[in-house]
């Protein structure tokens, strides 16, 4: 795997802890969440078209072309947040009633895992790394999708923007992942496809930060930021086993 840049100087042999972010790193966004935001736009727009760009427009997607804008609320945002920017779209419409739709439509929703997701999670354990998940989805969506991926296992820690923690770019997300393993976050190298992903790595000290095209952001624009940007998370086995 070749890196696409990479900060001079990074030291890997101190990492113990691999913290991912979920859309983006572990399963691909635009194949999750363009049927969500399809769903949820659909139904809450009720056939008004006029409407239906407005939503779209609030939270960075392009209806047309099924697509993110990188940085946008959808992306970055914690799902709360994007909830709230929505029910602001629809004066007539109660926000829980707007928070039940989204809730509903993330049932049944594509998989989409990166390239060999489990292969490298299993390798990555196996060499001894304790293995976190930090996203601004709700913390059940995350049980949920890591279940039906069947890489559960792989993760000793799994928070949501709802845990407790606050959500991407703070940095609670990360230093909870370091109180309830015990390792130190400069032992704690942050993985994920926004600038949210990178800043909470920052943050919260993280020894290593590593941004992955896998996800809307571009390479300049991570590379501006994180420690490491590769194609996807296959590059972390290189990066940290050897």
């Amino acid at each position: 795997m070749e890196f696409i840049s990479t900060e001079a100087n990074i030291n890997t042999e101190a990492i113990r802890g691999v913290v991912f972010d979920k859309d983006g790193t572990l399963f691909d966004f635009n194949a999750v969440w363009s049927v969500w935001c399809d769903r949820v736009i659909n139904e809450l727009a009720d056939g008004d078209a006029a409407i239906a760009h407005s939503l779209s427009e609030t939270i960075g997607y392009d209806l047309r072309n099924r697509s993110f804008a990188a940085g946008s609320l959808i992306v970055s945002g914690a799902a709360d947040d994007t909830v709230k920017a929505m029910a602001s779209m629809l004066l007539e419409t109660d926000i829980s009633r707007v928070k039940s739709i989204c809730i509903k439509h993330t049932l049944g929703l594509p998989l989409a895992p990166i390239e060999n997701l489990p292969a490298v999670l299993e390798k990555l354990k196996s060499s001894g790394l304790t293995l976190g998940v930090a996203t601004n989805d709700s913390e059940a969506s995350a049980h949920a999708q890591l279940a039906d991926g069947k890489i559960a296992d792989y993760f000793e820690f799994v928070c949501g923007f709802d845990s407790g923690f606050g959500s991407k770019p703070g940095a609670g997300m990360l230093q909870a992942f370091c109180r309830a393993t015990g390792i130190a976050a400069p032992e704690v190298a942050m993985v994920g496809d926004s600038l949210h992903d990178i800043h909470s790595g920052i943050a919260a000290g993280a020894g290593l930060t590593v941004g992955v095209l896998t996800g809307p952001a571009t390479e300049p624009e991570l590379a501006s930021h994180a420690d490491v940007v590769m194609a996807d998370i296959n590059g972390l086995l290189p990066l940290l086993l050897n």
